[in-house]
């Protein structure tokens, strides 16, 4: 079975202090986009499961196994995988790769094997808090620990320059910062009806400083505002699609991991291949 699995960009986030299951409450509005990783997943006979990257090495404990573990701890499913995932999306970017491969082996399995989707909260805590977001896959406000999804109707298309710096941010490193910081209320921008703001810059610049130079060089670079994804250190900006088509060819792509054209989509997990 062969699936793709999406990226995502939070176009506001509001973190809250209050911590419930080990995890803060959250508001935010996010996006999926069209950038993908490629997860091929195959049975196995072995007794254990046997996951793959094409790229940077991976923690033996990742939100995929952890996915999988759910999933037979919480139904009769009792077989094991070869799983090969083909990384697209960078990882420690804010624009949760992992969820989405785990979100993705998840809504794969519960179809084929006919198993009970597990709560959004059991996922949350158990998973990641983006993973409940990317098995909806649509444009979500986000609440409580990611186990509330509310769907939203953006008609309009939202165009936008993805830019991924070198340096890496852990997503548990910039909430360890977070609850280290005493945060300022952050400026809130609008773009047309949107309202855009991410109360991880702060931590963010705080763990990697070289991101406000960053932002600074892009923005004087393209006459746009760029704004933090998620955790970081990804950082996007917002337009039409004929103007970000030719402020992208200012941008020194050699200088970044990856300076990309992307726009929102909707998605489902639907099988490319059996």
């Amino acid at each position: 079975m062969k699936i793709n699995t999406y990226a995502k960009i939070n176009l506001n986030l509001k973190i809250s202090k209050d911590i419930d299951d080990g995890l803060h409450n959250i508001s935010s509005l996010i996006v999926p986009i069209d950038l993908y990783d490629s997860i091929e997943i195959n049975e196995t006979n072995n007794d254990v499961d046997n996951i793959r990257f094409d790229i940077e090495v991976i923690p033996k404990e990742n939100t995929i196994s952890k996915a999988l573990n759910l999933l037979r701890s919480k139904s009769n499913l009792s077989v094991f995988f070869d799983v090969k995932i083909q990384k697209n999306i960078p990882i420690e970017a804010g624009l949760g790769g992992g969820s989405s491969n785990a979100a993705g082996i998840i809504s794969m399995l519960t179809k084929k094997y006919n198993l009970t989707m597990p709560s959004y909260r059991e996922i949350a805590i158990n998973v990641g808090s983006d993973v409940p977001f990317f098995i909806t896959g649509k444009p979500s406000n986000i609440l409580g620990i990611g186990d509330i999804v509310d769907p939203v109707n953006l008609q309009k298309d939202i165009n936008m320059i993805l830019v991924v710096p070198n340096e890496k941010i852990s997503t548990r490193n910039a909430f360890s910062k977070f609850d280290e910081l005493s945060q300022d209320n952050l400026e809130i921008n609008e773009y047309e009806d949107l309202k855009i703001f991410n109360d991880f810059w702060i931590p963010a610049c705080t763990l990697e400083p070289n991101l406000l130079k960053i932002k600074n060089n892009l923005e004087s670079l393209t006459n746009l505002e760029f704004y933090l994804s998620g955790s970081g250190s990804s950082m996007f900006c917002l337009g039409d699609s004929e103007e970000l088509t030719k402020k992208i060819d200012l941008i020194d792509l050699n200088q970044f991991k990856l300076v990309k054209l992307v726009k929102k989509i909707d998605f489902s997990f639907e099988t490319i291949s059996d």
